[in-house]
């Protein structure tokens, strides 16, 4: 067995013991915060609502109402452990679980009040800057949290998770997912190399060992990073260190750790790993339908001095249809007509169709503007409507590229599994425009079956929100 020892050079067990002591209150401390914020923001919105549209509402259901929702939104994230200190680092899943607790802390007062026959008591304007004040203010509340709590300091005294590391040879700690180990505050104290290959009495001697050393250094969990082909060995650790009362999890690489994320689902009396997840739900298909509605009929509506110049200057600028359509396959290969602003010279439309590229001499000059910014897709609101697209999904690629890329990557088809999107998951990603090789379509392909796989409305909105910014940056032709 070897050991190394990540910085313990001046920690003994006292200053374990004193950091240990200085963690808990923490989680109380960032709780209440959340608290206050929430009843502030309602004080807040009834004192601008009354100052600026209506004379002020005294009541007293009124004014439990921010009461209410802080209790609920505390209580939900308590029992989600939002406020565990190892978590506290992830911006990016605090925010998204603020928002989901706020929202379902809104439709329990909402709840409440009807069935308590308060909602006359509820002023609709002070709920609706409630909801925005009280938002914007958890997640600045969140973003305060990064940044205090990134100290070295902080780090080491509230946050940080003290773990030993268990593995059956050398690992490089420079791979992305320690990186994101340390980054989500897990401090990796110690790290113990085992030797497989000892007989039953000294691999019990080394496990004794490893608990004698950790419990010296008051560590907070075990972590075993086990690769597929260790998975014996699997069984046999954990049975030796159920002496100890910590948590043991495991830190699996790629092959066991795809396989755990999947879903599991009960069959007759056991249990079975979902290797494909079923079509969309009847509820589920409601809900992506309902939100490609309402949001396209939107876009429709705002953009449609802006669809009317485009169309314009497509006109004046060179000869043709102003709009292009092109076959392309949709939900379980199903063809449909894709609409876009026309942005080239020719239409091609064929078994043989060459993609643009930096440059491309065929690209009108209005038209390099409209690939460049996406103008050219927002036709696709009315392939929205009609219910052959989807705002988010697997973008669909011209019938002659489909045919080809089907026979050279395996996993292709599963792209026709769900509507294709006006964008998506590997275009907020970074794949967007050419793919030149066929290293970057499966890259592409990729992120798709894992869209496809791991399908949820708030993905949807989360990819919709990227979008956007992804539009800054990304380079089209």
């Amino acid at each position: 067995m070897s050991s190394t020892t990540y910085g313990l050079e001046n920690a003994y067990p006292g200053d374990a013991k004193r950091n240990a002591t200085l963690q808990r209150p923490l989680q109380i401390f960032v709780a209440a915060g959340d608290f206050l914020l929430i009843l502030m923001s309602y004080l807040g919105a009834s004192l601008i609502y009354g100052t600026f549209f209506s004379p002020l509402l005294e009541s007293d259901v009124s004014n439990g109402a921010g009461l209410i929702v802080g209790v609920v939104f505390v209580g939900i994230g308590y029992l989600q452990g939002t406020y565990d200190n190892h978590r506290l680092l992830n911006v990016a899943w605090q925010l998204r679980k603020a928002a989901i607790n706020w929202m379902v802390s809104l439709i329990i007062l909402a709840i409440a009040a009807f069935l308590l026959k308060s909602t006359d008591h509820l002023s609709r304007g002070t709920i609706i800057l409630f909801a925005l004040i009280g938002l914007t203010g958890l997640w600045g509340h969140r973003a305060a949290w990064r940044i205090g709590f990134a100290s070295p300091f902080a780090k080491g005294h509230f946050i940080d998770r003290r773990v030993v590391l268990l593995s059956m040879r050398t690992l490089d700690f420079t791979s992305s997912r320690f990186k994101d180990l340390k980054k989500s505050g897990f401090d990796v104290v110690r790290h113990f190399v085992l030797n497989s290959t000892q007989d039953e009495a000294a691999w019990d001697r080394e496990i004794q060992d490893i608990i004698q050393q950790s419990r010296a250094t008051n560590v907070d969990e075990y972590l075993l990073a086990v690769d597929w082909n260790e998975l014996p060995m699997l069984q046999k650790l954990s049975q030796h260190l159920r002496v100890v009362p910590q948590p043991i999890r495991l830190l699996p690489d790629f092959p066991i750790a795809d396989l755990v994320a999947r879903p599991f689902v009960p069959v007759g009396g056991t249990m079975a790993i979902e290797i494909q997840r079923p079509p969309l739900s009847i509820f589920e298909r409601a809900q992506k339908r309902c939100l490609d509605i309402g949001l396209a009929s939107v876009a429709l509506v705002l953009l449609a001095p802006l669809l009317l110049t485009t169309a314009v200057l497509i006109k004046l600028d060179s000869p043709g249809n102003v709009i292009f359509r092109q076959s392309r396959r949709g939900f379980n290969g199903k063809p449909f007509d894709i609409w876009k602003f026309r942005s080239m010279f020719v239409a091609e439309n064929g078994s043989t169709i060459t993609q643009a590229k930096k440059q491309d001499a065929r690209v009108t000059r209005i038209g390099r503007f409209l690939r460049k910014s996406s103008i050219d897709e927002l036709p696709q609101l009315w392939n929205v409507l009609r219910g052959e697209m989807s705002l988010v999904g697997p973008r669909p690629h011209a019938l002659a590229h489909d045919n080809y890329y089907d026979q050279m990557i395996s996993k292709y088809v599963f792209r026709h599994h769900m509507k294709p999107g006006l964008t998506g998951w590997a275009q907020v990603n970074g794949f967007r425009g050419e793919t030149s090789t066929i290293d970057l379509m499966e890259k592409r392909v990729e992120y798709d079956v894992w869209y496809v796989s791991n399908w949820s409305i708030w993905l949807d909105i989360r990819i919709i929100f990227r979008t956007a910014a992804a539009l800054m940056y990304q380079e089209a032709y």
